[in-house]
């Protein structure tokens, strides 16, 4: 609801503001929802689908040196049980946190695992392969899935039925001198090639 005074003083587009501000969260909630999306009233998110199969880190978190040597071994093997024409289109899928995390691991020669881009535009890697930050995947924690791999153009459809739809109302709340803007939009998401990504999941 936006006051209609607001709407006829304000010395810019309030309804383009608005509009704006609604694809914003829609975005936020879409995003959200193809990560841990139930498939009741939304996306089915890739974290919830059990068919996607589950590689063991070896260890609950990297609490120690030793802990993160394992980790780092565990995520070099990780790669390869991915089948190869998948692996080829592979992107790693991580939250900021395990990013965090993953940048100070180092393999047994003693290198980064992680490599910034050196190209404006392009994604830094983790062992040759692009990251995507996925802000709603969860923490390195003990019984978690923080991190996934795998050919996602292959793996998850995303299907858009109909784009942001703004119809604005001036009557439902015109004798309180507010004008009323419904937003509406039908999206949907699911995984359809399980064996085209995995899933890392830390001990309990």
């Amino acid at each position: 609801d936006v006051s209609n005074q607001l709407l006829e003083d304000a010395a810019y587009d309030v309804a383009s503001e608005v509009a704006f501000d609604l694809a914003e969260e829609f975005g936020r909630m879409e995003g959200a929802a193809f990560v841990n999306g139930t498939g009741t009233g939304q996306p089915f998110g890739f974290m919830a689908d059990t068919s996607i199969t589950q590689v063991h880190a070896g260890v609950d978190d990297l609490a120690t040196t030793a802990k993160q040597s394992t980790f780092a071994s565990s995520l070099a093997g990780f790669i390869y049980k991915l089948p190869s024409p998948y692996a080829s289109r592979g992107v790693w899928m991580m939250n900021r946190t395990t990013i965090g995390a993953i940048r100070t691991l180092k393999d047994s020669t003693g290198r980064f695992l992680w490599a910034d881009s050196m190209t404006e535009g392009q994604p830094a890697t983790l062992m040759g392969r692009p990251v995507v930050e996925v802000p709603d995947m969860p923490d390195i924690a003990a019984g978690a899935v923080p991190i996934v791999f795998g050919d996602m153009f292959s793996a998850y459809r995303i299907v858009d039925r109909v784009t942001l739809a703004l119809l604005r109302d001036p009557y439902t709340r015109a004798t309180n001198g507010m004008t009323r803007f419904h937003a509406r939009r039908r999206v949907g998401g699911q995984v359809v090639k399980a064996e085209a990504v995995r899933a890392l999941l830390m001990a309990a």
